[in-house]
């Protein structure tokens, strides 16, 4: 099962390596996985495609929410907002 992680990264880390990642808050409300309760994570982005914006070749101009993808177990949440790191 190893190996199939290490085909996954995180700012050049593998999942496999269990990246430290940073503690993030959202609304002034800490940021806790929903499956496993851990509070670390890697941030990413992701594009929010609609079917129209595609069709017409402009998906540049659909929106971007923000990914905070669990240290520990995996599970990715999404926001709207923008994450900001918390000490």
């Amino acid at each position: 099962m190893s190996n199939f992680f290490s085909a996954f990264s995180f700012n050049g880390q593998s999942m496999g390596d269990s990246p430290e990642g940073e503690r993030y808050t959202v609304a002034d409300i800490p940021v806790k996985c929903a499956h496993c309760k851990h509070d670390h994570f890697v941030e990413g982005r992701a594009q929010l495609n609609t079917a129209g914006m595609t069709f017409l070749n402009l998906d540049w101009a659909n929106r971007s929410a923000a990914t905070l993808t669990c240290t520990a177990c995996g599970r990715i949440e999404w926001f709207l907002a923008d994450p900001e790191e918390r000490a």
